[in-house]
């Protein structure tokens, strides 16, 4: 039993944070013995085997994209640290436990400051949601450590953004930009592209969104931002092919199709509207914006319905 969990506490700690990784085990040979090279470094006497694994909290409807981290390297950390190392890094639905092993890394006084940057970046992403006051500390200790750090200002920007403070993410974003190898800058791309539509600059908004569709041609709130822009300018048809490749992409994300309901609505096909809005709370049955939306076209609905029957009754 003690075999089976350190494997699989490795395996998700590197499963849920290294792309790389995941890609490797599309390849037998190579991720099997990388998992097992890994076990053999990782396992020593009196390890602890890391928490369950579950998925991550999915962010409200509103909220910008989620922040990004990345899976530490084991040998770079002490080797003691290890099993606070893999708890801090891993996946949990309560993230208590994983804070806690965090604040442990950064308070050892063990670890050097490429190392020290990653537990806070990670510790803050842990307390975005809730507490995202600490997780802005944490980003700026980390800030002011690694001053270039692209991945720290990327994931700081988003917490400006959660508090609409667009100016101070576009500063964050800019220098993530300029310092990410443009192959990982897409999302920064897509972060600056919503701060440019929420101050309404619609031209910069759709150049950032296009540049991080040709980065990252699966990424989806791309389409989901760019249908904003393009129904506030009265594009309808492409606004309604964003929103559908948004939920071709994200069939689990209602915001795809409450997009897609707007568009059918301000193009007058309230039952077609109707039936993307209840697709949306198919997903998420608790939306207040697909809820109000529902009863509101409905009203439409049954207003039309009565007054196709009066214009009968005259007409009789």
């Amino acid at each position: 039993m003690r075999l089976t969990a350190h494997i699989a506490a490795l395996h998700g700690a590197y499963w849920s944070f290294d792309r790389w990784y995941r890609l490797a085990w599309y390849i037998w040979p190579g991720s099997l013995a990388l998992l097992v090279c890994g076990w053999i470094y990782v396992e020593k006497p009196g390890g602890a085997a890391a928490p369950a694994l579950g998925p991550w909290a999915k962010p409200a409807a509103s909220a910008p994209p989620q922040p990004v981290r990345h899976s530490p390297i084991l040998a770079n950390w002490p080797e003691k640290l290890h099993s606070d190392v893999i708890t801090c890094f891993s996946n949990a639905i309560d993230p208590t436990p994983l804070v806690e092993a965090c604040t442990r890394l950064i308070e050892s006084g063990q670890i050097e400051n490429p190392q020290l940057v990653a537990a806070y970046s990670q510790r803050g992403i842990l307390q975005r949601l809730k507490q995202p006051d600490y997780a802005l500390e944490d980003y700026n200790a980390a800030v002011k450590i690694q001053p270039n750090a692209p991945l720290v200002l990327t994931n700081r920007a988003w917490i400006y953004m959660t508090r609409n403070q667009y100016d101070d993410a576009i500063a964050d974003l800019n220098k993530a930009i300029e310092l990410f190898p443009p192959a990982q800058a897409a999302r920064s791309y897509v972060y600056r592209g919503y701060c440019y539509l929420r101050l309404m600059d619609n031209t910069r908004a759709m150049s950032d969104l296009n540049e991080a569709l040709r980065l990252d041609p699966n990424a989806t709130d791309p389409y989901l931002y760019r249908g904003e822009i393009e129904r506030r300018q009265k594009l309808y048809d492409a606004a309604l092919r964003d929103f559908d490749e948004h939920i071709k992409l994200a069939p689990r994300d209602s915001r795809g199709f409450i997009g897609r309901s707007d568009i059918l609505e301000a193009t007058g096909r309230i039952q077609d509207a109707l039936a993307a809005v209840e697709n949306a709370l198919a997903v998420d049955p608790d939306n207040a914006r697909a809820l109000v939306g529902r009863d509101q076209l409905r009203t439409q609905l049954n207003s039309g319905s009565q007054g196709n029957a009066k214009k009968g009754n005259g007409e009789n």
